[in-house]
């Protein structure tokens, strides 16, 4: 199945705190909604009003309240500039449905998007609606793997106004240019994000400037990764788990050394040691047919957990490794066996809460404040 992966870069205005440009995103198995919205200004009262614009257009869309109740609840809500008779903040809302395979766009006075194919740019077909006297663009489109959307506020587009070079600001003409010269060069999209606000900072050198957002939707296949830790209470599940583990979809990591036991034992295979890949902070890694990854158990998820923290940056190769498919996962699924090993009860905690059912807690925390799907079961 497909998923949608997103990533996106912002500067400030020269002398703000805070950039006035938000961008909000809620994902699930089944869709991706995405929202960015400029608010009027720059600073604290523009980064509010944005904030509120994205938020409420994001959650709303993700739990399927019709276009035109989400719009008309957030102009209700927003307040209107008296003097210039525009709303304070602008916005795009793009809805990726990973199974029908379509995209919803959803435009209220926002100036860049752009539908990449490839290299191509298509246009995108616009049906304009009302709601509340203002006007609103909606757009529909099939999307397959690879596609790519672009979408940044006019701290982009108006980047460099009133100097020699782009008097009328970098313009989106120059902008699409841009973008398919770098994909013609096989960069990454989330460098070419990096890329145009970093331009954006150049060209509003000794300018006025504004806050700036970009960001780019990639359509891909979902990256999905299973690891199994911990032997299943009832022993009588173990043949029961460790097949559902092995028909998992994606990638699998086993963390534990009395589960890959148990693995051994059900499949009749042998797990290999690398003692290469020992150290005093790691221990060996181990290497069976079928499996991506196999580590010790309490030390490499303690490791894991302090790295995601920020509280240890000396973790052992095993820790690694195991941090980096994760990372690169969209879905994580944690087969976590209910057997407690006395030797990691920490008095600090209650009787029947183990060290390794807190530390999966925690990782599973921390990955989906990433912006993963993540799903525990336990056994």
């Amino acid at each position: 199945m497909i998923t949608c992966e997103v990533n996106y870069s912002h500067k400030n205005k020269s002398g703000e705190e805070v950039c006035g440009d938000t961008i909000r995103v809620r994902r699930d198995v089944d869709k991706t909604v995405v929202s960015l919205s400029d608010g009027l200004g720059s600073g604290v009262k523009a980064s509010i009003l944005s904030t509120l614009t994205a938020t409420m257009a994001t959650t709303m869309v993700f739990n399927e309240v019709p276009i035109e109740e989400v719009f008309s609840s957030i102009l209700s809500t927003l307040p209107v500039c008296k003097e210039r008779g525009i709303s304070y903040a602008t916005l795009s809302t793009f809805l990726v449905d990973h199974y029908r395979k379509k995209c919803f766009i959803v435009e209220y006075e926002f100036p860049v998007i752009f539908f990449f194919r490839g290299e191509k740019v298509i246009e995108l077909e616009k049906v304009k609606k009302k709601v509340k006297g203002k006007e609103l663009f909606i757009s529909e489109v099939s999307v397959k793997e690879g596609d790519a959307i672009f979408a940044m506020t006019d701290g982009i587009s108006q980047a460099g106004m009133g100097s020699s070079r782009y008097p009328f600001g970098l313009g989106i003409e120059n902008i699409r240019t841009e973008i398919r010269n770098l994909l013609e060069k096989r960069v990454r999209h989330a460098d070419i994000v990096n890329y145009l606000v970093n331009l954006a900072k150049r060209l509003d050198k000794g300018t006025r400037g504004d806050d700036a957002l970009a960001a780019v939707l990639r359509v891909r296949k979902e990256k999905v990764v299973t690891i199994m830790v911990g032997p299943p209470e009832n022993r009588n599940k173990d043949r029961y788990v460790v097949e559902k583990f092995l028909n998992s979809p994606g990638k699998k990591i086993i963390c534990g050394g009395t589960t890959g036991q148990i693995v051994e034992r059900v499949i009749n295979g042998r797990i290999d040691l690398d003692l290469d890949s020992i150290s005093e902070k790691s221990p060996p890694l181990g290497y069976l047919k079928g499996i991506d990854l196999i580590t010790e158990g309490i030390i490499t998820l303690t490791q894991v957990f302090r790295y995601l923290e920020g509280q240890d940056t000396e973790i052992g190769y095993g820790a690694k490794s195991l941090i980096g498919l994760l990372s690169e996962a969209d879905i994580i699924n944690f087969i976590v066996g209910r057997a407690i090993n006395p030797a990691h009860q920490n008095p600090l905690f209650t009787h029947d809460i183990s060290l390794k059912f807190r530390l999966i807690s925690d990782i599973a925390r921390i990955f989906e404040k990433m912006g993963k799907i993540v799903k525990i079961e336990y056994y």
